[in-house]
Formats: C-alpha cells, structure tokens, sequence
C-alpha cells in the first residue's frame, strides 16, 4: 500500500512535495507545539562528515485500492547520520493521512535491525534516535508494538506574560561583575563569536552542542549575552519573538540559555531568563514557552521560581546502542543549578 525509496537527495517534483507536506503538518501541529521538520533540512545533503538520507513514502491518494490513484507522498522521513553511524530522524505524516497506519506499515516493511549487513537499510546508521512529541497517543503505541525505549524526556513549559493570570516579571540585576549589553539579532558575526566562547567553556557532551549549533544555525531571534570584568563571555540567552499560538493564545519561545562553568550557580541564568521574558513580553507574547530537561534539578527549580508550568512531556525513542544521552541532557550526575540548556 506505500512504497519508498532512499535518496540523497530529493528530485524537484518530490522536493516541493514533501516542502508542502512540512508546511501543512507544522500548521496542523502548532497548537500542540509538535516538533517542526526545517524546510532546510528537506533541501539539505551530506556534508563534513554527516550523511543525509531522505525517504519520500507514497502511497495512492486516500489510500485508494484503484491502480489508476495517482502517488502522492503521505509521509516523509529525514535521517542524518554522524560518523560514528548514529542516525538522528525526522519523521512527519501528512495531517489527512495520520491514524491511518503509514508509520506501522513503514516500520513493518522496513523493519528497525541495524546491525544486518552492519547497518540499517545500507545508511550508515548503526543506531537511530527520534524524539516524539507532546506524549502522541500513535507514538506510544508504535514503541510500545516494536518494543522501543524511550531513553530521554522533555518537558514543555509555558508562563503567561501578560492577561490576568500573568505574575509580574521582577526586577532583576547581574551578578556582581557581570554586565549585560543589549540583545543583537543572530548571526549578527560578534553574537556569531560570543556563542562560540560560552560554548567552548560550557562542558556540554558532544551530541548537545551539536544539536543545538543545528538550532542556531537554522534559527532566528535575538542573543543577549553577559560578559565578566575581564571582558571573558559568559552566557547567552537566546530568545524568539516570533508569534504562533499556542493555548489560544500568542506565544513566543525562549529557545536557548546557556552559562559557562564558572558562572554557573551565582544568579545569573534567572537574570538573562528575566531580561528574555521582558523582551518577548514587549514584543506582544502573552505567554512564553520553554523546553527542559525534567532530569536537570537546576533548571526545573529556576522555572517553577519563575512561575512556568509544565504543558507537555516529550520521549526520545532509541534503537540500538548509543553511548551519550539525548542531546537535550547533561552528562549522568550533573543536576548543578542551570546545568544545561534549555531548548525548544
């Protein structure tokens, strides 16, 4: 009933297919605050290392039985995989065609071993993660029927900004020493460098700084960063104004906040998170959203101080072994005060 087949790259027809499809599932998903598939990563192939698959699944319009029901493409899968074999993947359906069955038949006709001919369908992965979100009742029950781990959690947190169940913002001042210049729009080429700095000095794993240099590669909004006396930077905070809805209300995201070792556990994460909700609060949010890791003790007190609420729990699925945790996490152990980013 579908059919599939690899490709490095997506021929124009399919191209403009699957860029179409990505655009009615990120329309259809925005209430539920769903991950998005980048309409860059449709357009994207291999490069420095990490190979790009993409897989256009077709099957006859509404599922007819007809043999003359042209193809079209009802689902879509992204994978990208690292030089060590680990496959990261996307995978969206087309909202007229979800709870209908193409997941499960793709995963029944493609199957999940990725150690046969030493790895999973000639890709090169050896190992695959996806992160399903929003606690997705179809999700479950496909892990659950193929016997997949979840080995990761976030949490969706929301708080309102302004409307009569908003508690006021604060004032806030920086840790003695600490200064906070204005925010500056990314890929700005000195906000380019100053993310660069803090990440250097921020101990993340490996696979989290990479996910998150993918965000910010593909991303928008602005940076604010704080530098020390010595002029040494020492963390950002990244935040969106752009407005969807969310909760019937308009939302903006604050998308990454990041401290060095040496600034961590003085004040100054709850200072940038601050000076974030302010900006998007003047930008016309009524409410902001977050993504943490509910395992960083840190990160979970410093939002419920600032009145977030929990709104989604989100699982990251995983086949095969892997050594690191989700990009989303801090090494095992680390639960220090504003230990990790928090993304979205």
């Amino acid at each position: 009933m579908i059919s599939y087949q690899w490709c490095s790259e997506l021929d124009s027809g399919d191209r403009d297919e699957v860029l179409a499809l990505v655009a009615a599932a990120a329309e259809y998903d925005e209430e539920a605050g769903f991950s998005r598939i980048h309409p860059g990563d449709v357009t994207s192939t291999s490069r420095d290392g990490v190979r790009v698959s993409h897989l256009p699944i077709k099957a006859r319009k509404d599922l007819s039985a007809r043999d003359d029901a042209p193809l079209v493409i009802v689902a879509y899968l992204h994978l990208q995989v690292d030089g060590e074999g680990l496959g990261t993947v996307q995978f969206v359906v087309h909202p007229d065609y979800r709870s209908r069955g193409v997941a499960t038949m793709l995963v029944e006709e493609i199957g999940l071993g990725t150690t046969a001919d030493g790895d999973w369908e000639r890709t090169g992965a050896v190992a695959l993660r996806c992160w399903a979100y929003s606690t997705h009742p179809a999700s479950e029950r496909l892990a659950r029927r193929f016997g997949i781990p979840a080995v990761g959690r976030l949490w969706t947190l929301f708080r309102h900004l302004s409307g009569p169940f908003a508690i006021p913002l604060d004032e806030v001042a920086a840790p003695e020493g600490i200064t906070t210049g204005d925010a500056r729009p990314l890929g700005d080429p000195a906000v380019s460098r100053a993310i660069d700095e803090v990440l250097d000095a921020a101990s993340l794993v490996p696979a989290q700084r990479e996910r998150l240099a993918d965000e910010i590669r593909l991303g928008s909004g602005n940076v604010l960063v704080a530098t020390d006396s010595s002029g040494a930077k020492v963390g950002f905070v990244w935040s969106d104004p752009a407005l969807s809805t969310h909760l019937e209300l308009d939302a903006a995201s604050v998308r990454a906040l990041v401290l060095t070792e040496t600034a961590r556990g003085a004040g100054l994460g709850m200072t940038l998170l601050t000076m974030a909700l302010g900006a998007l609060r003047d930008a016309g949010a009524q409410i902001a959203l977050i993504r943490i890791d509910p395992d960083d003790a840190g990160a979970v007190r410093m939002c419920r101080l600032m009145a977030f609420e929990q709104e989604g729990e989100h699982s990251c699925y995983q086949v095969g072994e892997w050594a690191e945790a989700p990009s989303f996490r801090v090494r095992p152990g680390e639960t220090s005060d504003e230990s990790c980013p928090t993304l979205i």
